[in-house]
């Protein structure tokens, strides 16, 4: 919004409302402009998360309060379809809208990730985290944010490059598998021992997000040798999702955010190849339920909410689990001595990993 100001002010003069997505959508069905305040609390410094509301004297320096949208919570009614948008979609005048939430905070509902101290691990592109409190830990390290239900908080973390690598490296070093690539490759990687012989990965390979904030950082393959396999460096990178993953939870038990369960989800939640080893790195029990569609199934859930055919304690009928991956203890010691070694890895090459990507920069990638 300051960007708008600064640079294109013709274009602010004229703007009588700032939205999202979302809530535009909510807007064309409704004619009411509304937004789930787990999306507001992401307009820092406009959003005050002790009332709930927009913060009227800093957002009155930045934008008229009055141009922003009404706030609800993700499972309200925000308002009831219109003539006009009955004609444009086919829906019946008058159904309840609900004010919704974001694809990452609907799938956390959609696997039943609602109580305090539950904690969602989603394996997609990147890997995202979301943990429900009743209390707020703010910590400039993750991200702090208003809950779907009314008195709750979400602490938010995220990977940036996870399902997204593996994906490159089936698309680069494993083409000529075809379609039974991933299912080889993680066939494969299963017959590695723990720690892939001493080779170690840093997943940055466009940047990183928590806990290190870090949008210069970049991948890394260390340890490498004759010895080591393609199978070797699959491996490699599974287990360096892992040791991200693990980097988040120590962050959050650091700064007293408590962890009570953990529920995967995602593509890469598909494979017990990959949660293991993410649950023998962290230490930590994962429950996979047993219907993992995604977002849509929070949406559903959210709207039954909305319309008064559900109630929020119900969302344990919604969802059952029928397995959980435990952590083998034979791999604690191997998987503590290469996760401090991730860490020390990261700090040894960090000025290294910014001059390479300055000096791309630079160059503008020619060749």
């Amino acid at each position: 919004m300051l960007w708008l100001r600064k640079h294109e002010p013709e274009v602010w003069s004229r703007a009588k409302t700032f939205t999202t997505a979302s809530s535009y959508l909510v807007f064309r069905l409704t004619g009411v402009h509304k937004m789930d305040r787990h999306t507001a609390s992401h307009f820092m410094p406009l959003y005050d998360p002790d009332s709930g509301e927009w913060h009227d004297k800093l957002s009155s320096g930045l934008a008229p309060i009055e141009s922003l949208p009404h706030l609800g919570w993700c499972d309200e009614v925000a308002g009831h379809i219109t003539s006009e948008a009955a004609a444009a979609t086919g829906l019946s005048v008058g159904t309840p809208v609900a004010v919704g939430a974001v694809d990452a905070l609907s799938e956390a509902i959609s696997v039943g990730v609602t109580r305090p101290g539950d904690l969602m691990v989603m394996y997609g592109s990147s890997t995202f985290f979301v943990l429900v409190q009743d209390k707020p830990t703010p910590d400039p390290r993750v991200w702090s944010v208003a809950g779907a239900y009314a008195g709750q908080h979400n602490l938010a973390a995220g990977m940036s490059t996870t399902g997204s690598l593996t994906q490159w490296f089936k698309t680069e070093l494993g083409r000529e598998l075809g379609d039974t690539g991933f299912s080889a490759l993680f066939s494969s990687a299963s017959q590695i021992a723990a720690g892939s012989e001493g080779l170690l990965v840093l997943p940055y390979f466009s940047g990183e997000r928590t806990p290190i904030n870090d949008t210069r950082a970049s991948g890394v393959i260390a340890g490498l040798g004759l010895g080591h396999t393609r199978d070797h460096m699959f491996r490699a990178v599974l287990e360096g999702v892992g040791y991200g993953v693990r980097h988040n939870l120590d962050t959050f038990k650091q700064m007293g955010s408590e962890v009570k369960r953990v529920v995967a989800v995602g593509g890469g939640a598909q494979t017990d190849t990959w949660l293991q080893i993410v649950s023998d790195i962290t230490g930590v029990e994962q429950v996979v339920p047993d219907v993992r569609i995604g977002a849509s199934y929070g949406d559903a859930f959210l709207a039954g909410c909305a319309c008064g055919a559900l109630r929020r304690d119900q969302i344990e009928s919604w969802v059952s689990h029928s397995r959980t991956i435990h952590p083998k203890p034979m791999h604690r010691d191997v998987y503590g001595r290469m996760y401090e070694q991730y860490l020390r890895l990261y700090q040894g090459t960090r000025d290294v990993m910014h001059a390479l990507r300055s000096s791309v920069q630079t160059n503008g990638g020619e060749a």
